[in-house]
This record gives C-alpha cells, structure tokens and sequence, in this order.
C-alpha cells in the first residue's frame, strides 16, 4: 500500500471517530456505510488500477447496486452492500437482520452481511480470486437458477462475463451450505460471492418475487448500459469487447450501447492494494 492512500485511509478513519466518538468495536461497525463506499470514490482512497464507481457517480439508468469488497487484507473485506436509490441518494436495501441483532446493533445496520469471495485453489485451474470490476446482471434467463441449480449453490443470479476465449464465467453471489457459514468473512470460495441461504433468499426476492426471471422482475428494463460490443441474445454464445471499468460504450454514431436488463449492477473492488 502506497504512502498517499495510507494517509487517505487514515484520513477516512479519522474523520469516521470524530463524527462517531464510541468504542473501538463500535467505531469499525459505523464506518463501513454507504459513505465508506462514498469516500473510496475520493483520489487516493484507493488504488487507481482497482475499478470502483461510488454510489453518487452510478449511471442513472441503475437503480440498485450490489457492492462486494473482495480484500484479504482489510477490515472492509469480505462484504457486501445491496443498496438502492433513495431521493438524490442511496440507502442499504437489504441486511441480515439476525446477525445485526446479534451485534446490538438496532435501526439500519452499515453494510449488508459477511461474504466470502474467491481465493486460489492448488490444483484447480478455474478456482481463483473473484474477479475485480463493474458488470451487469447476466440478462439470460438461464443464468438465474432458484434452489440448489448446482452443487452448493443456492439462488445463483450470476455476473455478465465472457473471457477473451469466449468462455462463459460461472462467478455468480449465491447462498452456501450451513458447514460453510462460519467460514464467512474470510475468502474461501471458488470465485463466487457466497452468502448464508437465508441472505440469498433476500436477493433472490428481490429480483424475483413472481420465480420468474427476466421482464416479469420489478427491477427489470429495456435499456441499461452494456459493458460488452457484441449484440446481446439469450443464448449462451459468446459475448465479446468486455469493458470492466464501468465505461460506457456506444456506437458508431455516438449511441449508448444498452440492453434489456436489470437495473441493478454488481461493483467488485478491493480497498487493499
């Protein structure tokens, strides 16, 4: 970690136990916020090469976003933020209120719940880190998969990403069975973000409150930003010219290339390099 972000994050600390004189514990609860994601946005708070969007620059056409800090390495790791548009601004959606009550904490809590993300596997070539950047919801119905869809998956809703080879990712946020729950908090899965089924359940609902994937979802619409070149279909063929960094791609003409879609974005970042 370089000197001017040491001094950033300090800086972030600092200012959190000015606004909040409590105890120690409490301080590290209260400061993990919508402003905490807020203030990564700022120069400094992060490493540039890290793509990271804060909520107050998310393109009009989103009106939820899923954060997830992917770090080994910091008390910020390990967690995920479903927040949603709230006025001009933007508000925790979703929280595992169990685990709140358990920590005291009463009213809205500063993040969502623990995760675990991807770490790298000896001896098995596509298990490795979650993938760092700004993707769409994948739009394909089959890519939503209520229940155990695969072994030790509940309610996969998966990420937007073909590799260069036009392989398609299997990196999906999904619930994990019950012998996993304490290994949350910690990076321990294979690539995807797990949570507990019951946080799952949550998203799934949701996005999907009738079961029933695509435009019968209250978060669905005809036209969001897509972070690919290639025309979008429902098959599972592969989509090139991926962009990671959140850049809006158009046209020949200058248009915005959208797609029908969710308006909810996923933000995979880490704030410990």
């Amino acid at each position: 970690m370089d000197w001017t972000r040491r001094k950033a994050l300090a800086a972030l600390g600092a200012a959190a136990f000015a606004a909040h004189p409590l105890t120690a514990s409490a301080i590290e609860t209260e400061s993990f916020g919508v402003d905490y994601l807020e203030n990564l946005g700022k120069p400094g708070a992060i490493n540039p090469k890290v793509a990271f969007i804060p909520p107050s620059k998310i393109d009009a056409a989103y009106s939820h976003v899923i954060y997830v800090n992917t770090a080994t390495n910091s008390k910020g790791g390990q967690k995920m933020w479903v927040i949603e548009r709230a006025g001009a601004g933007w508000k925790l959606a979703l929280w595992d209120e169990k685990y709140w009550a358990k920590k005291g904490v009463e009213g809205t809590p500063p993040y969502s719940w623990l995760v675990s993300t991807g770490r790298h596997y000896p001896g098995e070539k596509r298990a490795g880190p979650t993938p760092l950047g700004i993707f769409n919801v994948d739009d394909r119905a089959s890519r939503h998969r209520r229940g155990w869809g695969s072994p030790g998956m509940y309610n996969s809703i998966y990420i937007d990403l073909h590799y260069g080879g036009g392989r398609i990712s299997g990196v999906a946020m999904h619930g994990t069975t019950g012998g996993m729950y304490k290994r949350l908090g910690r990076a321990d899965s294979h690539g995807c973000v797990r949570m507990t089924q019951g946080n799952a359940e949550q998203v799934w609902k949701m996005f999907h409150p009738s079961d029933k994937p695509g435009a019968n979802s209250p978060l669905w619409s005809e036209a969001v930003p897509r972070y690919f070149k290639t025309e979008p279909n429902q098959t599972r063929n592969p989509r090139y010219g991926y962009v990671r960094d959140g850049s809006i791609l158009t046209n020949a003409s200058g248009e915005r290339l959208t797609k029908p879609g969710y308006s909810a974005l996923f933000v995979y970042f880490r704030d410990d390099l």
